[in-house]
């Protein structure tokens, strides 16, 4: 069996006989998030009110172990201590973990990470952390394509002589489409990022669903406009907030095992060299 190594924040834990920090248990990692208790009793008779959905909740995961250092200054001054300052800043950080079926990672927060010393170099440690999205994320993938533009591209068989007995007039035109894939079996978001220039905006759209997301903005030379799908986030060049300017929101996602085709357009003119960059990853339970 492939190690189990789990990682956050430059420090790693494994389940092996080499590895200095060890990966005792790990709770909430293996098992679906938990569905939420959304029952409304009937006032009047039997049983509760039907619902067509019941959606989970943030994932809790809990890893408990040792961590080993050669002796108690150095643990105190080395892995003690950046074990304690784990997301000192606040922020949530990934964690990953790396075992037979690959590599996953959830955006988490640290809610405990206590040590507990028990001998010279060596410490019982506590770390539990909360990932409001649920879902395990496999290396992400970026797909790219700018705006659709006409071509007179042709090729013509001769004969059948494989490519000696082809002729080529022109160059293809793009058609401005990307295909976004999700080979696991939890529902993702993707995001974009859009690099003007774009005089007027652009709009992207599912062509199986016809789900457009509409920015009515210029997007001037070298600046971008990035949307998350799944919290709907619109931001000008990383900092300025953008949502006020999407005209249509209707953000879509690819369900495990989908394969769906997008459409980016320009709403009129270009400048320069536009593009759409997707990013999507894998999603698991």
């Amino acid at each position: 069996m492939t190690a189990i190594v789990a990682s956050i924040g430059g420090l790693s834990f494994a389940i092996d006989d080499t590895s200095a920090n060890t990966l005792a248990t790990m709770r909430g990692w293996y098992s679906g998030p938990p569905k939420r208790d959304d029952t409304d009793d009937n006032p009047t008779s039997d049983g509760a009110s039907p619902v067509s959905v019941i959606y989970k909740s943030a994932r809790t995961i809990t890893v408990n172990g040792l961590l080993s250092s050669v002796s108690a200054d150095a643990a105190i001054t080395g892995v003690w201590s950046t074990f304690a300052a784990l997301q000192s800043d606040g922020k949530p950080s990934p964690f990953t973990v790396t075992d037979e079926q690959g590599t996953l990672s959830c955006l988490v927060s640290v809610r405990t990470n206590d040590i507990e010393p028990i001998a010279d170099g060596l410490a019982e440690y506590v770390l539990q952390m909360t990932a409001r999205d649920p879902v395990k994320y496999g290396l992400p993938r970026t797909l790219s394509t700018g705006p659709p533009t006409a071509g007179g591209g042709l090729e013509f068989n001769l004969f059948d002589g494989g490519a000696g007995g082809l002729l080529h007039f022109g160059v293809n035109g793009n058609l401005g489409r990307v295909t976004l894939t999700n080979a696991g079996k939890a529902r993702v978001w993707p995001s974009l990022l859009v690099t003007g220039g774009l005089t007027t905006g652009f709009f992207v759209q599912r062509l199986d669903t016809g789900q457009v997301v509409r920015y009515d903005r210029v997007v001037p030379d070298g600046s971008t406009v990035s949307v998350n799908f799944r919290t709907g986030e619109t931001l000008i060049d990383g900092l300025s907030d953008g949502s006020g300017f999407l005209t249509r929101y209707e953000f879509f996602s690819v369900g495990p095992g989908e394969s769906v085709e997008v459409q980016f357009n320009p709403i009129s003119g270009v400048s320069g060299s536009p593009t759409a960059a997707f990013t999507i990853a894998d999603g698991f339970w």
